[in-house]
């Protein structure tokens, strides 16, 4: 099962923080640890960081706005203005996800705290996935019949307080006492109130209120309840907007999208050409050794042509090899050597028998097959005799008989 990494720091700008593995049901898997966050950092060897903040860094609101997620992000710092004491520009708000009422839970913190923490991880050489406000990382308990429970850790410094859904605190303990008689106020008398409180001690603080039905539970360390708690609870992720890495990788880089877009136009464009040539020059390739094969069948008719140029040199080297001095190799010399001397002139095809050579020739005119007579006779090995001539279009083509002499 996949683990992660869950980093508290109790005091945001401190060096100081305390973490464990976590497996995904919900239980720690390694003991707890305390020192630097960089150190936390190497233990936690690329996997996933879930980062807790101390609850009374993180105010949690909620504010009633229709529309989609895009507009709510820019108009929820002005829906809660007056529920906020510092000015919005001052404050970042991030959004969890609205129930059926177009109710938003909003966490709220200082910019001055999110920049200290942004700083503190770049220092630290990591980059956490969620940062979690500390009273969303308590477990959200199921509601029994008679009414509603809520869950709670304290110490003897702070009671941190989850009641329904994405609403808490975190303050003093007598504090808490006074605001969770104020949030029993909002149910009727005949509800039974619950609360289960998380200790790490006997001598932690025990809420004392009126009707509230306190059930003590002792736990080794209060990440050991955050386990629990971020499992399967839902909460708000802080790492949200300007705050968000992927949107600061996405501001990273478009100002060089159009480059690099019309970069890889350029690319695609040089590697289609690239493959059109190649393409052309395969079927070129393709039909060059169908000429091949077609004139080797009609060399030899009676041999299957397996690999034409390699079984034409070695015919060649036969025939070469098998006549005197002045034979096939002198004549077949002296046919490239005239045929050199009139580049207008090319041979298409070329048969050989015993003292015969059958040449198919593509010429511009009449006369140049005059003139390649002359230089073939020249020597006075060979003899020549044009078979037929008729003309293609700008060219003559013509059948050659060569003899020997």
């Amino acid at each position: 099962m996949a683990k992660d990494c869950i980093i508290y720091l109790p005091e945001i700008g401190a060096d100081l923080a305390y973490w464990a593995m976590a497996s995904g049901d919900g239980r720690l898997s390694s003991s707890v640890s305390s020192g630097k966050l960089s150190e936390a950092a190497s233990s936690a060897g690329g996997r996933k960081c879930i980062v807790v903040l101390p609850g009374d860094s993180v105010l949690l609101a909620e504010a009633r706005l229709p529309g989609n997620a895009a507009r709510a992000h820019q108009a929820i710092p002005y829906a809660l203005e007056d529920q906020v004491a510092d000015d919005i520009d001052d404050l970042h708000f991030a959004l969890g996800r609205k129930d059926k009422s177009d109710n938003y839970p909003v966490a709220i913190i200082d910019r001055e705290s999110m920049d200290s923490l942004r700083k503190q991880f770049d220092e630290a050489g990591f980059r956490p996935t969620e940062i979690v406000p500390e009273v969303l990382a308590l477990p959200k308990l199921d509601p029994a019949s008679e009414g509603p429970v809520w869950s709670a850790f304290s110490d003897h410094e702070k009671t941190v307080v989850r009641l329904n859904g994405y609403r808490g605190f975190a303050a003093d303990p007598e504090t808490a006492d006074l605001m969770l008689s104020g949030a029993g106020q909002e149910y009727e008398e005949e509800f039974e109130r619950g609360i289960v409180v998380y200790h790490t001690d006997a001598d932690a603080h025990q809420p004392a209120v009126d009707q509230l039905n306190v059930e003590f539970k002792h736990c080794d360390n209060r990440l050991e309840i955050y386990a629990a708690g971020l499992s399967n609870s839902p909460r708000i992720n802080l790492l949200q907007g300007e705050y968000s890495y992927r949107q600061q990788m996405n501001m990273a880089w478009r100002p060089w999208r159009w480059s690099m877009i019309l970069g890889a136009v350029l690319l695609g464009t040089v590697f289609g050409n690239k493959f059109i040539d190649y393409k052309r020059l395969e079927r070129q390739e393709s039909q060059l050794q169908q000429q091949i094969t077609g004139v080797w069948t009609e060399t030899f008719p009676n041999v299957k042509a397996r690999r034409p140029v390699s079984q034409m040199k070695s015919r060649l080297r036969q025939l070469g090899d098998a006549q005197p001095v002045g034979g096939f190799t002198a004549d077949l010399a002296t046919i490239a050597s005239a045929f050199k001397t009139q580049p207008q002139s090319t041979i298409n095809s070329l048969g050989y028998r015993p003292g015969r050579f059958d040449l198919d020739v593509s010429t511009d005119a009449i006369p140049s097959l005059d003139k390649l007579k002359t230089e073939i006779e020249k020597n006075g090995s060979l003899s020549m005799n044009v078979q037929s001539a008729r003309r293609q279009k700008d060219a003559v083509r013509s059948s050659v008989r060569l003899e020997s002499r």
